[in-house]
Parts: structure tokens; C-alpha cells; sequence
């Protein structure tokens, strides 16, 4: 037996994206033998495929990736690798992108499609929780392109589908709510038919009663795989799918992620406020496969964005779902005490019986806003007062082994908390995609700071990276300055500041945030300083000192630190210089702060 997976190819389902570009050059061509080939070569080129054998002559391309691969040295990168059947590479690339319904791309099926989801997906303004709930929708095995998911093995599954029906009915007959990682990653990519969905909440049930759970374990995937001796890659197949899995499921919105540890553990649910949503789903699709009866209907069916009707977008279900939200607001505002604020917005007491379709999903779209929020409010008043929250932060920080095991939406959304911590900002506003409860769901995309943050006396923006490595002066030097110009644009009459933090900044990185501070980028200086992750520990232990003597403090006081920071590049010699003293500057302006009246 097999398990089911989305792809084993991409692990990150928001690289598709790429991927996706790069095959849109294509489109209009046959996904012949030739282009096959020519797909695999130009992601090389993009440098979004690495080989294995990188010859010497060519390890510069990668060393510094400022510079671009010519076309013909990808080609030659490609022929080196020496594989049996080349082509076979470019399918396997290309095969997540038709499977999700993002592509068609196939030999014998016509020239290259970008479908209407796929040109949504890599358009500028794309919303992924959109992209990827419509896509996993269509997601079934078997289908006519799928010939190692088909009947012969059992398939006949909406992967999707079937997993709200089996988490829904383990919510509703046991106590404990949602699925373990363990849980998930046995029974979802194992989920092979719907017709298993009863037995496989029995065997949750089960497998929870446990008291040796790795012998549970073992005899499952003894039945699964029709084996007495399950080998290890088949026990381990289990969790890489079920991890994958979650990913991808995630980002639709439908399905709430618990992460704990920096996601080596994490605990999945259906989400409580698409709760209407959901229920009209699991009424209306049983989790099993559609028929087609030739493989241009199920091309027809994955092209056409429309398909399948969704069962509540009607006059009916849209009202619905705007009460249960409205509902489910009140007694969250309820439950943190600012009733008064409710009680002079508009939002919640518009008269939407006489909206028509359009006006609903707007309005409901509007309704998620102001519930998101409303959590904020809510994250933002509790953690200013949970001092042992602040300090784990503090102390994350300073751990720099601890730091690399991060995701990226994870250091976002850690750097987002602690500037909370001022707590008399206008508006802060990280850009990483989040779920209804606001918790990351993937990092912030490259065309716009990590994070923007709006006082009365200036802005900033705070940009955010993992990457220590030689290349981060190429992947974060340039395009900070070129995001912190934008912001400076835009927002043309506040002062703008940039603070860019990380566990370590490259000296190469220092020298061009040097250059732009001191000297100007396109005929302008920034204001750009640099921090480490202990640097922003120590300005945060600060802060927290000052909370718990009662001392208040503004934004204000953190822009004299910005101010000095900047103002030293007219008193030093040059970039190493200049970040050499901005320790003793932090010290000074801790002085400062804590002995002034």
C-alpha cells in the first residue's frame, strides 16, 4: 500500500510560486521531451534547483549569488549531472504544479497552461489562503492523471474533504479536540479511501487508550503496508507526508495549527470560525472521488476556478456566516472587556439582510479584519503584562543555536511580540500571511518589509533574517534598502527608520547599509541600523526593566537610540567602526533611559 502526498518534491508549498513563474515561460509550448528539459535547466539557471555535482569552474555562480547563471552554463550544469532520463527531471518538477491545479503540463496533452488559479497564484495581490483552499478542493485520487494513486491500489479519497469529516467526528466523540502530530501523520496520508474514515476515528480513539504507544505504531503500519517487518523508512514516511501535509493545509485557513518547540511538535483542529463553512462541506462532499470519463473533463474541471460549487456561497449561507462571526466577536470582546469599543462600530451592526453576493463575501472578508484585530488588541494587552512571556523572548534571543532552529514566519513573528512591548504604537503590522487567529502561516513575501510599524513622531520598518551565512549581504542588503525607499515614499512626510536584525550581521552586509546611511541609496540617505539578535535582547531587557519598576516609557525613547546610531556614521572612519560602537551606544542610551526624570 501507499501512502498519499501532495509533494515530495517541494516541501514548501509557497516555493510552488516560483516554480510556477519559471514555467510560464513555457506557456504556449508543448511539454515535450525538449522542453521537459529546458524547465529543469532554467530552474537551475533561477537558481531554485541545485544539483548535486557542481563543477569547480561553475561553484562561483553559487558562492555569490548576485551573480546570474547564463543559460548555457545551467545547460552544462545539467548535462554534467549525467542522468538516465533527463526529462524525467522537468516532470517531476512540474508535477506538484499540475497536480494542485496550477498548471497543465503534460506530454500528449497539449501546449503549457497556466490555469486561472495558477496566474492568481503568481500574480502580485494573491491571497494564499485563497489559492491553496481551492486547489486542495480539487485534490483526489485517483484522477486520470494519477496512475500510482488508482482503484487497483484502493484509492478513492478527497484528501481534503475526508480529513475535516475525521477530525469532525473524533471532536465529537471524544474529549480531547483536533489531532496530534503523531495522529495526523498515521491516519491522514494513510486516509487512502473515505470509506476508511469510521474505522480509521475508532482506531484514534484507540491509539489514544494507549499506554505503549510505539507498539500501536508499529502494528498499524504493519496492517498499512501489508508487512510483518515495517522498516524504518516506511515508520518515517508516515510523519515526513504527515508534516507536509499539514503545511499545505494549513494555508488555506480551514484548519487551525498549535506549534510548539519551533514545529518539531504542533496539534491541528478544524478552525472554530469557519465553523459554518466546514459544516456545509462535510454536508455536502463525502470525501470521495469524483468520475470522470476522460481526462479532458478533469482537465476542464482543475482550469475552471469556479468548480466545485462551493455549497455556502448563496444569499443563505453568506448571512450566516456573517452572524456566526458577528457572534463569535461579541462574546470575544466579551470576554476581554471592551464591550464600549464594540458598541461604536459600525462594522457590527450594519443591516446586511438586503446585501447581494458580492457586498456579503466583502463584508464578511471586512469581519475577519476587525476580528483579527481584535485578537491583536487582546495578544497585545495580555503580553504586556506577562513578564515571564517577555523574558523567554529575551532569552530565545540570546540563544543562538536555539535562533537557527526557527522558521522564518516564526523569527517574524517573535520580533513582531516583542515591539509590542512599547505598547503606545499607532499601528504595527507584520505582512507574514496569518491564520484567523493571527498566527503566521508563512513568511512575509520579498516585495515588502517583514514588519511596518507606525508611531505619532516617525515609522519603521523592521526587516528580519535567519541567514548568516556569505550570501546574506546579496539576499537582504539590497532589497532592504529598496523596501525601506518604498516606505520612505510612501509615507513621504514622517521620518522613516529601518532596523534590521539578525543572529549575525555579514561584514559585506554592514558595509552597504554603511554606504546607504552615510552616503545615500538613489540620491538619498536612510536611516538603517543594524542589530543582532543579543543587541535587540539587551534594548528589550531594558524595556522590561521599566516595566516592572513602573517606569513608562514612549517611542520617543527608542528614537533617541535610532538617532544616535545613524548620527555616528558622521563621527567614525568607516562600517566596521561605526558597528563596533553601537554596543557602547546602546549602553549610553540604557543610562539614559533608566536614571532620567
Amino acid at each position: 500500500m501507499k501512502l498519499w502526498s501532495i509533494s515530495t518534491t517541494v516541501r514548501n508549498p509557497e516555493r510552488l510560486r516560483n516554480f510556477l513563474k519559471v514555467l510560464s515561460l513555457l506557456e504556449g509550448k508543448p511539454f515535450n521531451v525538449s522542453n521537459q528539459i529546458i524547465y529543469q535547466i532554467l530552474l537551475i539557471q533561477k537558481k531554485l534547483y541545485r544539483p548535486l555535482e557542481i563543477p569547480n569552474k561553475y561553484q562561483s555562480y553559487y558562492e555569490n549569488p548576485e551573480i546570474e547563471i547564463p543559460f548555457e552554463v545551467a545547460k552544462d550544469i545539467f548535462n554534467i549531472q549525467g542522468y538516465v532520463d533527463p526529462a524525467m527531471r522537468g516532470r517531476q518538477s512540474v508535477n506538484p504544479l499540475n497536480k494542485l491545479g496550477f498548471s497543465i503540463a503534460r506530454e500528449r496533452e497539449g501546449n503549457i497552461i497556466i490555469t486561472e488559479l495558477g496566474k492568481q497564484f503568481i500574480s502580485d495581490d494573491f491571497d494564499i489562503g485563497y489559492i491553496f483552499f481551492k486547489s486542495l478542493l480539487k485534490l483526489q485520487f485517483p484522477n486520470p492523471w494519477s496512475k500510482e494513486f488508482s482503484k487497483k491500489f484502493g484509492f478513492n479519497v478527497q484528501p481534503f474533504i475526508a480529513t475535516m469529516h475525521l477530525i469532525n467526528n473524533v471532536n465529537k466523540n471524544s474529549e480531547k479536540k483536533g489531532l496530534t502530530k503523531t495522529e495526523f501523520s498515521l491516519f491522514i496520508p494513510s486516509l487512502i479511501n473515505f470509506e476508511l474514515i469510521k474505522d480509521y476515528e475508532e482506531k484514534i480513539i484507540r491509539y489514544r487508550e494507549q499506554n505503549n504507544k510505539k507498539s500501536f505504531i508499529n502494528e498499524f503500519a504493519k496492517l498499512f503496508y501489508k508487512t510483518n517487518d515495517p522498516n524504518e523508512k516506511q515508520i518515517n514516511n508516515f510523519f515526513e507526508y504527515g508534516d507536509n501535509i499539514m503545511r499545505y493545509f494549513r494555508l488555506t485557513r480551514y484548519f487551525k495549527v498549535s506549534v510548539e518547540n519551533f514545529g518539531a511538535d504542533w496539534k491541528i483542529d478544524l478552525e472554530p470560525s469557519r465553523k459554518v463553512e466546514i459544516d456545509h462541506l462535510i454536508k455536502t462532499f463525502s470525501g470521495a472521488s469524483i468520475n470522470f470519463n476522460t481526462t479532458g473533463d478533469y482537465l476542464n474541471y482543475i482550469s475552471d476556478i469556479s468548480l466545485p460549487r462551493l455549497p455556502f456561497e448563496n444569499l443563505h449561507s453568506l448571512k450566516e456566516i456573517a452572524k456566526s462571526l458577528i457572534k463569535q466577536i461579541n462574546e470575544f470582546a466579551k470576554d476581554i472587556n471592551i464591550i464600549p469599543e464594540l458598541i461604536n462600530s459600525d462594522i457590527l451592526i450594519k443591516d446586511f439582510d438586503k446585501f447581494s453576493m458580492q457586498e456579503l463575501k466583502d463584508y464578511i472578508t471586512q469581519l475577519r479584519a476587525f476580528n483579527l484585530d481584535l485578537i491583536d488588541k487582546q495578544k497585545r494587552i495580555s503580553f504586556s503584562v506577562n513578564f515571564d512571556k517577555i523574558q523567554k523572548i529575551i532569552d530565545d534571543l540570546k540563544n543562538y543555536k536555539l535562533i537557527k532552529k526557527f522558521a522564518p514566519e516564526q523569527f517574524e513573528k517573535i520580533i513582531t511580540d516583542a515591539l509590542k512591548i512599547i505598547n503606545d504604537e499607532l499601528k504595527i503590522k507584520p505582512n507574514y500571511s496569518v491564520d484567523d487567529n493571527g498566527e503566521p502561516i508563512g513568511h512575509a513575501t520579498g516585495n515588502k518589509p517583514d514588519i511596518e510599524c507606525f508611531y505619532k513622531n516617525y515609522n519603521s520598518i523592521f526587516e528580519v533574517t535567519l541567514d548568516t551565512s556569505n550570501y546574506q549581504w546579496v539576499r537582504e542588503s539590497q532589497p532592504v534598502m529598496r523596501h525601506l525607499r518604498d516606505f520612505e515614499s510612501k509615507y513621504s512626510k514622517s521620518t522613516n527608520y529601518c532596523v534590521f536584525i539578525s543572529p549575525k550581521i555579514h561584514i559585506d552586509t554592514l558595509y552597504h547599509f554603511w554606504t546607504s546611511v552615510k552616503f545615500g541609496y538613489d540620491g538619498f540617505r536612510q536611516k538603517i541600523i543594524p542589530l543582532t539578535t543579543e543587541q535587540f535582547s539587551v534594548f528589550l531587557e531594558l524595556l522590561l526593566n521599566l516595566i516592572q519598576t513602573g517606569k513608562k516609557f514612549y517611542h520617543t525613547d527608542i528614537e533617541l537610540l535610532y538617532k544616535e546610531i545613524i548620527e555616528m556614521t558622521d563621527k567614525v572612519k568607516g562600517h566596521t567602526e561605526w558597528y563596533s560602537k553601537i554596543p557602547k551606544v546602546i549602553e549610553n542610551w540604557k543610562k539614559i533611559i533608566l536614571y532620567e526624570d
